[in-house]
């Protein structure tokens, strides 16, 4: 009997450090966890139980009261483990909310516990039916004793059934661990009935339960190491699993938007205090309110907040709660911070129902401006846009097969001319399941994607196409401009294939502008401007684009080869206001100054016009002369006058 003892000491010893474990790697919060605490306190109580039932029985015949008190710890505990582990599995697929919801259901899982704890301590001490302590103080099973084991494989059977059921939410590392747990006890079951003067049963499950949590909670993978709350990576499974069994849930998300300005104000380190500061206020709140949330930092300043059903009707002051939290300032130091956190509430699958449109979200909510109130996702959720997103490869690649892709042009007037001189091609797609795509929506996300290159050479082939038609030359355009988005004009291969493509349709440099739109970042900046300078050196015409729009440098106009600088519309209507007209004006001296073009572009009404031609602006462009058409329509306009 010493040696069975051994098998519960060694127990019990890593049972205590799995507990110290879960405290120091913060596996405390969320209903997984809480429930695999439960399992290990079952674990942990029964093995006391069995040590002292053993401990007991060792003294002799007597101490009957102490054995049967004993043993009846040792089995009710054993007896829980199957119920606890099922609702461990339960609550790793995220199926609790159906079982409250359906009486039956719950009446099902927990009639099985009464009649167990009723078995074995009411009516066992007055028939025996399942235990007893035998004339020679020693424990003996009774007649009733596997009724125990049928029990707990009932609910073994149940909580494995939904694990196949909704076995697609486990990796298979997961499942494997989830079914080793399984054999272990089994294996367990087997060897203490056949021997059962070896208690091994509780070393066996204090090994499944060390299988449990390396193999299926895995801490590494779901947990963020410096903040202790759950990951990036346990966002994702936790999302799609409550898509998979339809889950109603309540998500707040907070998004720092001066994120990168504190870093570079205050410093990395200091910004990583600030994230566990507001890691630490989270984990506060949700204790002092009681509010049994799922709380994640997903990196970058952006947090998550995740309820379940349990809070169905209470989803909203919750969130109203956390964003309290997250406009407070943060001290660092002696210095009082105020952090910018953009937060919205989400109703799944209401709002938001899928999963990867809810991961992208944060991008949408750290463009809003800061106010500090709550935002509803119901206001600022595109789904249109975020499906556009997601299918944007395939968009793009129907395009090519199926030939959508078209270019429109519109004509740029001369006042010195009095006629149009040149033509602006403008990409236009026109989806068959998502209409027309916004160009720079499409541009932008071409550029994540990869197929930016293939549209450039598309555009230019088509631009070629254009301009070595017959009728072109009866336009009497000096050339077509061409837009070239910072990650188009980086393109190594850029010259390589406008040179190859130009000698196809044997086309002269001179005949295209490409349109640059400068960048904030000088790195960049100087990559593009490589490209720019062997385009010019080759003889292509260099615009500058979207003047006013953003962030100009005077000292880069001046070493670009320019011919000429499009106003940006939103920079004309705004500068021909009384209250601008000096910032716009100042702006077209500099570049009358610098002997290049100055076109205005949106033109859309004759009083605009007219205000441009006493500032002696001499190219313009816009809605009020015509509108982007085709080449063919464009051919007609020109030459029909």
């Amino acid at each position: 009997m010493i040696n069975s003892l051994v098998f519960d000491y060694c127990a019990l010893i890593v049972e205590t450090l799995i507990v110290i474990s879960l405290v120091v790697r913060r596996m405390t919060r969320g209903r997984v966890n809480r429930w695999a605490l439960v399992l290990i306190s079952d674990i942990i109580l029964t093995t006391i139980a069995d040590i002292g039932a053993q401990t007991f029985e060792k003294l002799g015949p007597g101490y009957i009261t102490a054995k049967y008190v004993a043993n009846a710890f040792c089995l009710w505990g054993t007896s829980m483990f199957s119920v606890i582990f099922c609702g461990y599995l339960f609550a790793m697929i995220g199926i609790w909310y159906k079982i409250r919801e359906r009486k039956l259901l719950a009446f099902s899982y927990n009639t099985p516990i009464v009649l167990v704890t009723a078995l074995i301590f009411v009516v066992n001490p007055f028939t025996k039916l399942v235990y007893y302590i035998d004339e020679n103080g020693l424990y003996a099973r009774g007649a009733a004793f596997y009724v125990l084991y049928a029990l707990s494989y009932m609910y073994i059977i149940v909580g494995y059934s939904q694990v196949i059921k909704y076995r697609d939410l486990f990796g298979s590392r997961k499942l494997i661990s989830v079914f080793m747990v399984f054999f272990i006890n089994v294996a367990a079951s087997v060897l203490q009935a056949l021997r059962p003067q070896y208690c091994v049963q509780m070393f066996f499950s204090t090994v499944s339960f060390l299988v449990m949590v390396l193999g299926i909670q895995s801490p590494e993978e779901r947990m963020h190491g410096s903040t202790g709350l759950f990951s990036m990576n346990a966002y994702v499974q936790d999302l799609n699993k409550y898509k998979t069994i339809r889950a109603p849930i309540g998500v707040t998300l907070s998004v720092m938007t001066n994120y990168h300005s504190l870093i570079e104000m205050l410093g990395f380190f200091s910004v990583q205090q600030i994230i566990q500061e507001i890691a630490g206020r989270l984990e506060k709140w949700a204790s002092a309110d009681r509010v049994d949330a799922d709380l994640y930092y997903l990196g970058g300043g952006r947090f998550a907040v995740i309820v379940d059903e349990r809070y169905r009707d209470n989803m909203l002051p919750i969130s109203q709660g956390i964003n309290a939290i997250m406009t407070q300032e943060v001290a660092v130091g002696e210095m009082m911070v105020r952090v910018m956190n953009n937060v919205c509430f989400i109703a799944c699958p209401e709002d938001i129902d899928d999963p990867d449109f809810l991961v992208a979200f944060d991008g949408r909510l750290e463009a809003e401006v800061y106010s500090g109130e709550l935002r509803y996702a119901e206001k600022l959720f595109d789904k249109k846009r975020f499906e556009l997103r997601r299918d944007i490869s395939k968009v793009i690649d129907r395009a090519f097969s199926d030939k959508l892709f078209q270019l429109h042009f519109q004509p740029v007037f001369s006042v010195k001319d009095k006629r149009f001189v040149r033509a602006e091609a403008f990409l236009r797609l026109n989806d068959p399941d998502f209409g027309q795509i916004s160009p720079d929506l499409l541009i932008s996300e071409a550029e994540k994607i990869h197929s930016i290159h293939a549209i450039t050479t598309f555009v230019i082939e088509e631009v070629c196409r254009f301009i070595s038609m017959p009728d072109f030359l009866l336009l009497g355009f000096e050339f077509i401009e061409v837009n070239l988005s910072p990650v188009q004009c980086m393109w190594s291969e850029l010259v390589t294939v406008l040179l190859s493509t130009l000698r196809n349709y044997n086309v002269m440099p001179k005949n295209i502008c490409f349109n640059i739109t400068d960048v904030e970042n000088e790195e960049m900046f100087e990559k593009m401007q490589d490209n720019i300078n062997a385009l010019s050196q080759v003889g292509f015409h260099i615009f500058m684009d979207d003047f006013g729009a953003g962030i100009f440098e005077v000292e880069r106009i001046a070493k670009m080869p320019l011919s000429g600088i499009k106003l940006d519309r939103s920079f004309v209507r705004e500068g021909l206001r009384d209250d601008n007209s000096a910032i716009f004006e100042g702006s077209l001296r500099m570049i009358e100054d610098l002997g290049i073009d100055a076109v205005a572009v949106g033109v859309e009404n004759e009083e605009t016009e007219g205000r441009l031609l006493k500032l002696n602006c001499n190219y313009l462009q816009g809605y009020y002369y015509c509108m982007p058409m085709e080449k063919k329509e464009l051919i007609r306009f020109i030459l029909m006058g």
